[in-house]
């Protein structure tokens, strides 16, 4: 069984019209939605998009100081290019296999947030 990324979307931003003030120094929040390819059902997996310099500059005033941040759930880019994003992403899901969905899903949530993360039954 593998993944497939339905569709790649942002609560912060609208990708079609969106560009950043500076190419190499921006952040926002994305959710892919994947599920098991060529099956129903979706599940989101949640993603802080950035950059290196979009990182820098949170650790001024940090309650950590300016030594570092903690980093999870991250796609950290070079410059903004909505499409690249979602091919990294897509690469991930592709590259994404397991006996049944719960070992895919278990699999994505090292890189993005899934939203059954801490689910207990």
């Amino acid at each position: 069984m593998k993944a497939e990324l339905r569709h790649l979307i942002s609560p912060d931003i609208d990708e079609r019209v969106y560009w950043p003030d500076e190419e190499d120094n921006f952040g926002f929040f994305v959710q892919a939605l994947i599920g098991p390819a060529g099956e129903e059902g979706e599940e989101a997996f949640g993603f802080q998009v950035c950059t290196p310099k979009w990182i820098s500059a949170k650790m001024i005033n940090r309650d950590f100081g300016d030594y570092g941040v903690f980093g999870r759930y991250m796609i950290i880019v070079k410059d903004y290019d909505f499409d690249e994003i979602k091919r990294m992403v897509t690469k991930l899901c592709n590259d994404t296999s397991g006996e049944n969905w719960q070992e895919i899903a278990s699999k994505l949530s090292r890189y993005g947030e899934w939203e059954f993360s801490d689910y207990q039954t």
